[in-house]
């Protein structure tokens, strides 16, 4: 069994990045990609061509009272180098989100502008192996609403990732979508217990 060590201390919480005093948020958009939404496609969530709507009215709000909008997506190598070992068996059989295909583009209705924030993600939390708690302190958010597909994956993983960083967090129900609605509600009320808030 394994046995933790004491680590030298005192321990002391880096100040070199500390989270901003403002109110700024962050819409954090997650995998909004013609191959885990449209209809048919290798790795569609039911539901999510519904959610488009109000995505998209949300990010033109938020955008306009000076949010910072944040665009997470996977995107695959052709040949697979960069799957996850876990998904490696499924990729091989149909492969998705692969890099300058169609698959991998945001659906028509999600339009990035030059101001708002863009980046690939390795995995299910947007900020593993990426820079994007730096560059989000770095624009003064201190606060997250995230959005997209899938519930149980990626935006769950994003936002508990982002709790541990000390974001205040929340989810916005009518914009995320899920394998069903078991699943769906299920992980709501699971965000819950981590005080991350369901808005409605």
């Amino acid at each position: 069994m394994y046995a933790a060590r004491s680590l030298p201390g005192p321990l002391e919480v880096s100040a070199a990045a500390p989270l901003p005093e403002g109110s700024r948020t962050a819409l954090i958009v997650i995998d909004m990609q013609n191959d885990f939404v449209e209809p048919g496609a290798p790795r569609q969530v039911p539901g999510a061509t519904n959610i488009i709507p109000t995505i998209a009215s949300t990010v033109e709000r938020m955008r306009g009272q000076g949010d910072l909008i944040v665009w997470a997506c996977r995107v695959y190598s052709a040949d697979g180098s960069n799957v996850e070992a876990a998904r490696k068996p499924l990729f091989s059989r149909a492969p998705y989100a692969v890099s300058g295909t169609r698959g991998a583009a945001l659906v028509d209705g999600m339009v990035p502008l030059p101001e708002d924030l863009s980046l690939v993600t390795p995995s299910y939390s947007a900020f593993f192996r990426t820079d994007l708690d730096l560059k989000l302190r770095e624009a003064g958010v201190s606060k997250i609403v995230a959005c997209g597909v899938d519930l149980s994956r990626c935006v769950r993983a994003t936002l508990v990732e982002a709790v541990s960083l000390g974001y205040e967090c929340s989810v916005l129900a009518p914009a995320v979508a899920s394998r069903n609605d078991e699943v769906l509600n299920a992980n709501l009320a699971d965000l819950v217990d981590l005080d991350i808030t369901v808005q409605e």
